[in-house]
């Protein structure tokens, strides 16, 4: 049968293998490099239009203030995915993906419509690190919050008859952003090879490192343990804290006297000996005072009078032996 000991020590070995994994996860959350890839040449147009004609997601973050139920956060994040054989676009928060070409032709020429997408919505603080990039940090922090934004956008399909160009525009549908596009696409003639992307200036914009999907993991197998550590030490660092702050007290008010002290020694021109010479005296004065004098000796009244009953005691068992 397993003792109580035993069980207390499988115990603890388990929470310290526990803790140094999480340690040795945290280490690796901090210190993973953030290789762009290029990602910021030509504001992002080169690594976009290479990653949707490879068929990934493109991810993109978006700094425009998004509402969230709780405020605002600073900027909202989007998906997408492109298909070129049905040549559709997939966009995160968007129930079906976008045919970006259909209405490209004389008569559907500045076609538009109003959808509304669900993004993820997210700071930069929180756990990140200063020196994480802006778009990682904003992605982890939505890893830990998971709050969303219902963001307007404004699909417009149009085409250059002149160049032969197609072009599927994504812009936000609101006021103050005209014709600034989160996503442009253009297509020349009918050959889907010739698909470029490209971002507007405004809202400013940029994607997550190649790191970001490994730090994401990273996140989400700390985050319980986090909170289990916060409930367990909680407690604990309040009281830390109570003592650091009574001990910088003490520091501050140490300081204080040495100040006085050394302003009283500059101004009196003592020495340094000589102030604890009279401060001796001064001591040696209370001492010798009456009202200590008279405190001692009700102090030692008090002593001897505890003392009698059991010297009482002691001579009666001598007495009584010496009857015997």
């Amino acid at each position: 049968m397993m003792g109580p000991w035993k069980l207390c020590r499988i115990v603890w070995r388990l929470f310290l293998s526990i803790l140094s994994a999480w340690l040795l996860l945290a280490l690796l959350w901090a210190l993973l490099p953030f290789p762009s890839g290029g990602q910021d040449i030509n504001n992002g147009a080169d690594y976009a239009t290479k990653t949707l004609l490879g068929g990934k997601i493109l991810r993109r973050v978006y700094w425009k203030y998004a509402e969230v139920p709780d405020g605002s956060r600073q900027g909202f994040a989007l998906d997408y995915q492109l298909n070129i054989s049905s040549r559709t676009l997939a966009v995160s928060g968007l129930e079906k993906p976008i045919e970006i070409f259909r209405h490209a032709s004389a008569e559907g020429n500045g076609h538009t419509e109003e959808v509304s997408a669900t993004a993820r919505a997210g700071d930069t603080d929180g756990a990140n690190l200063p020196y994480f990039p802006e778009a990682d940090a904003l992605l982890l922090f939505w890893q830990i919050h998971q709050e969303y934004a219902t963001v307007p956008l404004r699909l417009v399909w149009s085409t250059q008859e002149a160049e032969n160009v197609q072009k599927f525009d994504i812009l936000l549908n609101d006021q103050g952003h005209g014709d600034n596009a989160l996503l442009s696409l253009t297509m020349k003639g009918n050959h889907t090879s010739t698909i470029r992307a490209s971002f507007s200036p405004e809202p400013r914009s940029s994607s997550p490192s190649s790191t970001y999907p490994l730090r994401a993991a990273i996140i989400r197998a700390l985050a319980p343990f986090s909170i289990l550590l916060a409930a367990v030490f909680g407690p604990l660092a309040a009281l830390f804290g109570f003592l650091v702050s009574w001990m910088f007290k003490g520091i501050c008010l140490g300081l204080v006297v040495s100040g006085v002290v050394a302003i009283y020694l500059c101004y009196s021109g003592k020495r340094p000996h000589e102030l604890v010479d009279m401060l001796g005296d001064e001591l040696q004065k209370v001492r010798d005072s009456e009202t200590m004098r008279k405190w001692r000796e009700s102090d030692s009244a008090e002593r001897g009078a505890a003392g009698i009953p059991g010297e009482q005691k002691k001579a009666s068992t001598e007495t009584g032996d010496d009857v015997v």
